[in-house]
């Protein structure tokens, strides 16, 4: 029942911002550009990540709670590696 809740409370987050008509290549994204961002659009990007590799993975589980760990690992990644490529740094933390 939690997770319904969980979910719920993601859905209702999600459409409560305001649509912007920006498309994004995330395989282009830098990590120096991902440190830059706002706590939204890392939130985003930290979304579509999940859900690609998650796809990848044939995953069809997300685990809310813990999607501010991944996001601090990849915050540590890149910090450490601003010119890697974002999709590379996950990668390379999915070894």
């Amino acid at each position: 029942m939690k997770k319904i809740y969980a979910a719920m409370a993601l859905a209702i987050l999600l459409n409560s911002v305001p649509a912007r008509a920006e498309v994004v290549d995330v395989s282009t994204i830098k990590c120096s550009e991902i440190l830059a961002m706002s706590t939204e659009e890392k939130s985003y990007i930290l979304i579509w990540l999940h859900g690609y590799y998650g796809g990848k993975a044939s995953d069809t589980t997300i685990d809310l709670t813990g999607l501010g760990d991944t996001g601090q690992l990849i915050g540590k990644k890149c910090g450490a590696n601003p010119n890697l490529g974002l999709m590379t740094a996950v990668e390379q933390l999915l070894k």
